[in-house]
């Protein structure tokens, strides 16, 4: 696939390689990662996506100048240098479409472009939330402080021209940091939220709530999870890093009762709207570090028959993985967006005697480096595992 930008945009490093390269690349880098973590399992063939291109809904643009004029585009590798590129073929076209009017807005408003070295100027990002079954549209601007000028007029002008766009919000980022939003919100235009569809459920979701990159293949993901817990109308599960719960709720129907747990306040809100709006009523949500609850559940000596986690790039902690096995759950399902930090953590579960035999991956990032995975752990003993398990 060719791409003007493609070898100095930091976006795509797999432009040049067909899917199936791709694919098994990737796959060949997980199976390097479980034999230098001497795990021995099987490493899965990619489930590779249907749609490679105008998948992302999720898109956040920088601007920068060339010559006076205004331009926006990711950033070059490993920089934070802009790069321009118009009609990314990453992102669905109404939101390139968007982008190219903010351009001119921006320009034609004269609205003062963020300086990262002088720490001047108001808007630092523009981030673009697209929901893919019902084409709504979010636009956040990320500023520097809450005074924006010409706010009014740029809204009007965006709703006017677009009628996807669903809401509008500020988010005001005064800090030094690479984090793109901050704490403060300001709603501009609508209630704050898109709603999509995922696995037959109606999904809504804020600025700063989590929700998968890959809509399609966030289907297969899920579709895989159920299929590895294999729940029971008697199970009880606890979904950890839950975001606005989109797990837990495909699950529901499935078990006894879901409980789940996310640190970020307003992505418990949307899981609670998630569930009310599916007339969903076996599961609740909590606003609490995942850790934190798992230590407070082992505390109380609490019970799950299984635990989910889905942690960010990071992993999970020493604390979590001690606690939850505590707990002997029949089933810790884990899925994770970076293998590197699943293989440190599945050593450390083998360690409490939790292990598995076979990774599963689902490629949620066409064209980039990243893959996700997930796997199921079962309880057993660590001198006793059956070798002919691992035969590949």
């Amino acid at each position: 696939m060719k791409c003007k930008v493609g070898k100095i945009c930091g976006g795509c490093a797999y432009l040049s390689k067909s899917m199936e390269e791709q694919a098994s690349i990737k796959k060949a880098q997980v199976e390097e990662l479980a034999q230098r973590n001497h795990l021995k399992l099987r490493v899965g063939d990619v489930l590779t996506a249907k749609n490679t291109t105008h998948y992302r809904n999720k898109v956040i643009v920088g601007f920068a100048k060339n010559k006076g004029k205004v331009y926006s585009g990711l950033y070059a590798a490993k920089s934070h240098r802009v790069v321009a590129c118009q009609n990314c073929m990453m992102h669905p076209d109404i939101v390139n479409k968007i982008i190219v009017k903010i351009e001119e807005l921006v320009s034609s408003m004269k609205i003062e472009l963020y300086n990262e070295k002088t720490r001047t100027g108001l808007l630092r990002h523009v981030l673009i939330r697209y929901a893919h079954k019902t084409d709504e549209v979010m636009v956040v601007f990320v500023t520097s402080k809450k005074m924006f000028p010409s706010r009014r007029n740029l809204v009007n002008a965006l709703v006017k021209e677009f009628k996807e766009i669903k809401t509008i919000v500020q988010n005001v980022n005064p800090r030094n940091t690479s984090i793109v939003q901050q704490d403060e919100t300001i709603l501009l235009y609508g209630d704050g939220m898109i709603t999509d569809e995922l696995c037959s459920l109606k999904i809504s979701f804020s600025n700063r709530s989590f929700y998968q990159i890959h809509s399609e293949q966030c289907e297969v993901l899920y579709d895989m999870a159920r299929k590895m817990c294999d729940l029971t109308k008697t199970d009880t599960v606890l979904d950890t890093y839950c975001g606005v719960g989109t797990i837990g709720l495909t699950l529901a129907s499935s078990c006894k009762s879901v409980t789940g747990v996310e640190i970020n306040p307003e992505a418990i809100e949307n899981a609670k709207l998630n569930a009310k709006q599916n007339n969903i009523k076996n599961v609740k949500f909590i606003s609490m570090d995942s850790t934190r609850y798992m230590m407070e559940a082992k505390k109380f000596r609490n019970h799950y028959d299984v635990i989910i986690l889905d942690p960010p790039r990071a992993g999970t902690t020493k604390d979590f993985i001690e606690a939850s096995t505590s707990l002997q759950p029949k089933k810790i399902l884990y899925i994770s967006c970076d293998p590197k930090t699943m293989m440190r953590d599945l050593v450390m579960f083998r360690q409490k005697g939790y292990m598995t035999n076979k990774i599963e991956l689902v490629d949620m990032f066409p064209f980039t480096e990243h893959i996700e995975s997930i796997c199921v752990l079962t309880k057993r003993e660590i001198g006793n595992v059956n070798k002919k398990n691992y035969k590949r």
